[in-house]
């Protein structure tokens, strides 16, 4: 899916991996960390929010209408990472016929910097290809105006560019 929402001066970044083999693992995460598939909307939507506040991602800005288009795709599903019923990070998978989207992908702002990125990637990479074993890829994009390490853990994660980056006009 192309994006089509890019602000002035964001560089764009399109990563892919094209097998489960290429998941580069992370140290695991803590114990009493768990992954859980939501379906609750109204708590989705608040977490995406939270967690594109501080990179005023476009959905920030997005009306209860397509927030709704959005929350009720059928191709779309939707992990909490938590401990202990505190949610520390949400991904969402766009799951096609050929492919994966990794949709969403992040941490609450309290746990940024905790060192759960990575091991977070890796499950939520592993996940994909677990859901969807035919899958021919999973891909991405992130941008220069994310946290400015989460082009560094995508890489680390073995995701790899697989278009140019595309920065925008000025």
């Amino acid at each position: 899916m192309e994006r089509l929402d890019r602000r002035a001066g964001e560089t764009l970044y399109y990563l892919e991996m094209r097998s489960p083999g290429e998941v580069e693992a992370s140290r695991p995460l803590p114990a009493d960390v768990t992954l859980s598939e939501q379906r609750d909307a109204l708590l989705i939507r608040a977490v995406t929010l939270s967690i594109g506040q501080p990179y005023d991602w476009p959905s920030q800005h997005w009306n209860d209408s397509r927030w709704a288009d959005h929350l009720n795709r059928h191709d779309l599903r939707h992990w909490t990472l938590q401990r202990a019923g505190d949610i520390l990070g949400l991904a969402s998978l766009r799951f096609d016929q050929a492919e994966v989207e990794l949709d969403t992908f992040g941490l609450v702002p309290r746990h940024v910097g905790t060192g759960l990125g990575g091991p977070f990637l890796a499950l939520v990479a592993e996940l994909a290809w677990r859901e969807a074993p035919q899958t021919e890829r999973l891909w991405l994009h992130t941008s220069s105006a994310d946290h400015p390490y989460a082009l560094r853990n995508y890489l680390a994660r073995g995701f790899r560019q697989y278009r140019p980056v595309l920065p925008t006009d000025g």
